[in-house]
């Protein structure tokens, strides 16, 4: 018992020592960090398979996911977003991260039921799962290059929405395809705005309750109890909304932090800690969502590095062509419809919104969500991987190549 102690303390020490090499050799790099940390995991799960088998072995599990990760990088993301920005943002974003999803899911299904033969319905589910988009690498990316407050934002604010929403479709779907039942239009669209309106009713219920907390407890005044707390909020909200409720625990978590955000602005000044303490906190967050961020994406690369030979390379570029002509449909189609309605998307913006358009985890741990009895479940994780590892290698170049000569301003 104490050997394997030791064993797995010595690996969590040689793996964050990996992190800090590839932060400190690769910060200039022409790659975002987390792309250089998921080729990490790839080459870790390669040495694990070949040369060194006594190594601890990395499983990349949907449960992980959703509610150990997610959480957390959806907190972090929700608390960084300029509620002023945010607010004039919402309807594209929104707009973006729902129809568009669907539209996504649509455009990306029609070639790929050409291309593999694959029933409509399976398409459908897997063109769903794809759609959710996860722009930690692209925002790598921004810190680099001067872009308006506005485009983060709506880029943020889309993946966060859409992240709901690709886990509604998936929950929605999977009946259809896993379990054959009947979905008539009217219900899905019923469950779609219950799920969306219960979520946000018990997160804004929430983050009423977590400020409530930290101004009784004058939790700010304390930094164990001021970091915890958020902390736990968005835990108990993300479980009891995804796992209980079976809504959507990423539109709860949002909620509850913006509640939270909102409130903490209405303190009086002596429950306000600090400049030195507001510091304390920030860092704090962004080291524990960077050092999530990290590990998600390493364990990404070990489970590419574990499905390598399983992947029918010959039908990958089909796939991929399908991807980025969906995300090219859903962007510059709502340029076109948002510039009808009179919302302003410049072209330059939309060009940034394509290449933004990374795949991530999620999408990774939805498919390994679905029971092993299902026929195409391999052939879908393969693709995902595929994809997922093509966006965080090609889109953060080409993104980093457009920037250096676009000109972004509103």
């Amino acid at each position: 018992m104490e050997s394997e102690i030791v064993r797995g303390v010595l690996f969590v020490c040689l793996f964050l020592m990996g992190l800090c090499a590839i932060e400190h050799h690769f910060r200039l790099s022409r790659l975002p960090y987390v792309s250089w940390v998921v080729l990490f995991g790839i080459a870790y799960g390669a040495l694990d398979q070949t040369l060194v088998p006594a190594l601890p072995d990395i499983k990349l599990t949907p449960d992980v996911v959703l509610y150990l990760f997610l959480p957390v990088l959806i907190f972090d993301s929700s608390r960084k977003l300029d509620l002023g920005t945010a607010r004039t943002e919402a309807l594209p974003a929104f707009l973006l991260a729902t129809l568009g999803i669907i539209i996504s899911m649509l455009a990306m299904a029609v070639p790929l039921r050409f291309l593999t033969g694959l029933p409509w319905n399976d398409v459908l589910f897997f063109s769903a799962i794809m759609s959710a988009t996860d722009p930690v690498a692209v925002t790598t990316v921004f810190k680099q290059f001067p872009v308006p407050e506005r485009l983060r934002t709506l880029i943020e604010g889309e993946s966060l929405i859409n992240d709901g929403t690709t886990i509604i479709l998936f929950m929605l779907l999977s009946g259809k395809v896993l379990e054959n039942k009947t979905i008539l239009l009217n219900q899905g669209i019923l469950y779609f705005l219950l799920s969306i309106g219960i979520a946000i009713l018990l997160g804004t219920a929430m983050g009423w309750i977590g400020a409530f907390l930290v101004r009784w407890w004058k939790a700010l005044e304390e930094h164990f109890i001021g970091t915890l707390l958020p902390l736990l909020v968005v835990y108990l909200t993300f479980c009891l909304a995804q796992s209980l409720l079976e809504i959507s625990g990423v539109i709860a978590v949002m909620s509850a932090t913006f509640t939270m955000r909102i409130l903490y602005r209405r303190f009086r000044p002596e429950d306000i800690p600090v400049q030195s303490d507001i510091a304390f906190y920030a860092g704090f967050w962004d080291f524990f969502a960077e050092l999530a961020n990290a590990l998600l994406f390493f364990m990404l690369g070990v489970e590419i590095s574990l499905h390598y030979h399983e992947i029918n390379w010959w039908v990958m570029p089909g796939v991929i062509a399908a991807m980025l002509l969906a995300r090219s449909v859903v962007v510059y189609g709502a340029g076109i419809a948002f510039r009808l309605v009179g919302v302003r998307l410049p072209l330059p913006w939309q060009h940034v919104l394509n290449l933004g358009g990374l795949r991530g985890a999620l999408s990774v741990a939805l498919i390994l969500m679905i029971p092993e009895t299902y026929a195409y479940r391999n052939l879908f994780l393969c693709a995902a991987l595929v994809l997922s590892f093509f966006t965080l290698i090609a889109n953060p170049l080409a993104l980093r190549g457009y920037l250096k000569k676009a000109k972004l301003d509103a």
